[in-house]
């Protein structure tokens, strides 16, 4: 008889929510609706029941019935780009830059920083978030000829911006100037990947140290503000994690990481000027390849991005 009642009382439980949802012109799925989709009003909201990670949960049709482009709306299932900038020019003076960020960043935040210009092949040694600054350690003195963008990964929260387009590029060479397409991607957009970076028209241009020939790889992020474009790629692990050493390659384990997940990773914390040579994801593992071991005085600030 009681297990009848709950039986009973799920199936009520069920209609009412149906209703809910209905009488608020909110969808459910396990996939959002892809862009130019037939029959959602403006305004329509959508829940991703399958949401998880760094997934938003709550989607709003910014379209029109006629063409829909949903957009997520709210917090997300773990980590999201709470801000993010740039170019932001050097003072130099000394190895130590300050991007003032008071009121827009917290301790526990994720700093991730590349050069978007630079007239030298100086390195971004550490990029650590507190007191509301990310504060930045050069190789050398940067001097006034460098730029900075940079973003800030927070835990659980509403996203100020969202990933435009993410993927890996292998090198095609001919000069230290390597062109990515992009399709979409705008001058205004903002990157963050470990070299110089200058975004134009759907183009991506990241300037080595010199020619890569076809022999490298390079991961790129592409961020724009959020609310007017369906994100390609999502947060799904970030972290900072403290080297253990014994070699220049140090495996972090990250459960849940899959083949095919984009990394994105930069010193968090150095003492020394060696560089990060590659980053390569398998199953629950990212390995960091860098120019030499990093013993245990090296932090490393990770993000793998997923498509949606």
């Amino acid at each position: 008889m009681f297990k009848r009642q709950r039986y009973l009382n799920k199936i009520q439980s069920n209609r009412t929510r149906r209703a809910l949802l209905q009488s608020l012109e909110i969808n459910e799925g396990t996939t959002v609706p892809v862009a130019g989709s037939i029959g959602y009003p403006t305004g329509t909201m959508f829940n991703l029941t399958s949401a998880v990670l760094g997934q938003a949960p709550l989607w709003i049709n910014q379209g029109t019935e006629a063409s829909s482009l949903f957009v997520p709306y709210g917090p997300v299932f773990g980590y999201g780009v709470t801000v993010a900038g740039g170019p932001v020019t050097s003072v130099g003076g000394d190895t130590t830059e300050i991007i003032s960020l008071e009121g827009k960043i917290m301790d526990s935040d994720v700093a991730f920083v590349g050069h978007e210009v630079s007239d030298d092949n100086d390195q971004i040694v550490a990029a650590i978030s507190g007191e509301g600054n990310i504060t930045i350690t050069g190789s050398a003195d940067p001097s006034t000829a460098h730029g900075y963008v940079y973003a800030a990964l927070r835990n659980k929260c509403v996203p100020d911006f969202d990933i435009f387009a993410a993927g890996t590029h292998t090198t095609t060479g001919g000069a230290a100037a390597e062109a990515i397409t992009v399709t979409g991607v705008l001058a205004t957009d903002n990157t963050d990947v470990i070299s110089d970076v200058v975004c134009s028209a759907n183009t991506v241009t990241v300037t080595c140290s010199a020619d890569p020939s076809t022999t490298h790889g390079l991961h790129y992020v592409v961020l724009r503000p959020r609310g007017t474009f369906k994100p390609s790629h999502y947060v799904a692990y970030a972290g900072v994690h403290t080297t253990v050493g014994g070699a220049a390659a140090e495996a972090i384990t990250v459960t849940g990481a899959a083949v095919g997940d984009i990394p994105i990773v930069i010193y968090n914390t150095t003492n020394d000027t060696d560089s990060i040579l590659k980053s390569v994801v398998t199953a629950n593992t990212l390995t960091v390849t860098c120019s030499a071991d990093p013993s245990t005085a090296h932090k490393l600030a990770y993000m793998l991005l997923r498509a949606y």
